[in-house]
């Protein structure tokens, strides 16, 4: 007997797949499947490119259920919808009718709900990112950075090179530290890091130019590199600039002609450079 498909040459009607004892009639329509319990008509045609047609999936809204084997397409975790016969569903109860009407209750209005405060903004947060996992361009600057501190523990301002890290330029900052690293001053401000901000930043705190809660992330996470004199990798979420995405943020530190950590070389990875 050659396998039988379904008109739709999608679709497979009668195929090996369905892994039971199957009733087909004189006019190849499937009556039953007993190893699922379920019946029902599908008319089908003949065909022996079966690779083709029962590969992934049933159309005929009878069978469709029924689980596939693996050979042909079909997921082996798929567990099969009928696990038997299908019952007619009960037939409804009468309704008794009323004896006596019942009392009507006077049910007063209720007082209008009063609506929940809106959810409160995400926190502005930083977490440390290995500096083996920042973005290409961020790696270039880092690169930069070692190549002129030459030996020592960081490099001057004026050691680094922006024609040799043009890339970068558009997301930098010169940070300068105010009143003991309490606040930090822009020295100097990317344009796309200035478009992020939506005012000039040169030359003004961070705290006049950021709300509250993402200058006290900024300025610890500026502190800490400044005091550490090490390189800083942050991924920082839920920041004003970027709301609801995160964004890479490089911090490298720059001392003074004494050698002592005087600045800090903001990179911030954000779009529109």
């Amino acid at each position: 007997m050659t396998h039988a498909f379904a008109k739709d040459s999608r679709a497979c009607a009668a195929c090996v797949s369905w892994g039971g004892d199957r009733a087909l009639s004189d006019d190849n329509t499937l009556v039953h499947v007993d190893r699922y319990s379920a019946e029902g008509e599908c008319r089908t045609a003949t065909s022996q490119d079966y690779r083709k047609v029962t590969r992934s999936y049933h159309t005929c809204a009878t069978w469709a259920p029924l689980p596939m084997l693996k050979k042909h397409g079909g997921r082996p975790e798929r567990q099969p919808v009928f696990a038997s016969r299908p019952t007619p569903a009960p037939a409804p109860k009468p309704v008794p009718e009323a004896v006596a009407a019942a009392p009507v209750r006077v049910v007063t209005a209720a007082a209008p709900a009063v609506p929940p405060p809106p959810p409160a903004p995400p926190v502005c947060r930083s977490e440390p990112l290995d500096l083996e996992q920042i973005p290409q361009i961020a790696s270039l600057l880092y690169v930069h950075w070692r190549r002129v501190r030459r030996g020592r523990a960081m490099p001057e301002a004026r050691d680094i090179d922006t024609a040799q890290i043009r890339e970068c330029v558009p997301r930098l900052c010169l940070m300068e530290p105010l009143r003991g690293g309490e606040d930090f001053l822009y020295r100097a401000c990317g344009r796309a890091v200035q478009r992020r901000i939506g005012q000039r930043a040169v030359p003004r705190p961070v705290s006049d130019c950021h709300p509250a809660e993402a200058a006290a992330r900024f300025n610890a996470d500026l502190r800490a590199c400044l005091e550490s004199g090490e390189p800083r990798g942050l991924l920082v979420r839920d920041d004003p600039m970027l709301p609801g995405a995160r964004f890479v943020e490089l911090l490298l530190p720059l001392s003074d002609e004494d050698g002592r950590p005087a600045r800090v070389l903001a990179f911030r990875h954000v779009p529109g450079g």
